[in-house]
């Protein structure tokens, strides 16, 4: 089947890098904040991704207003890759998000000078149907 716009942004060679790591939740109780907890779970997860020569990136979406958490994640080597509108509902409220993928193994990700054209396939093949072969 096609891989999706996110798949295809972080990871443009699925053949080389069939595989991405995603951090779904991370957080810590207030009373153990501000102690580096954050940055030894996070590490813990790009040392293990490190000896998988086929994962190519680690990613996770963050709300636009947790600038503690964003400061956490560019501190440790992720890149902001785009802004989705809504990705998260709090109490029938919508929130933007920011995506963030830090790159490994020789893949560049939404850095690669071919994601626009491979970008630029997937949207065609969407709108043609998935007619075009990719």
């Amino acid at each position: 089947g096609a891989r999706d716009e996110t798949a295809t942004l972080l990871v443009p060679d699925s053949d080389e890098h069939p595989e991405m790591f995603y951090i779904m939740t991370l957080g810590t109780s207030r009373g153990f904040r501000r102690v580096g907890l954050g940055s030894i779970l996070v590490n813990r997860v790009v040392d293990m991704i490190k000896s998988k020569q086929e994962c190519g990136a680690l990613y996770l979406h963050v709300i636009i207003y947790n600038e503690t958490a964003i400061k956490l994640y560019e501190r440790l080597g992720f890149s902001r890759v785009k802004k989705i509108r809504g990705y998260y509902t709090i109490n029938s409220v919508n929130y933007d998000c920011y995506l963030y993928a830090r790159y490994f193994h020789g893949n560049l990700g939404h850095n690669n000078s071919d994601y626009l054209s491979n970008f630029a396939r997937l949207m065609l093949s969407k709108m043609s149907g998935g007619l075009i072969a990719g």
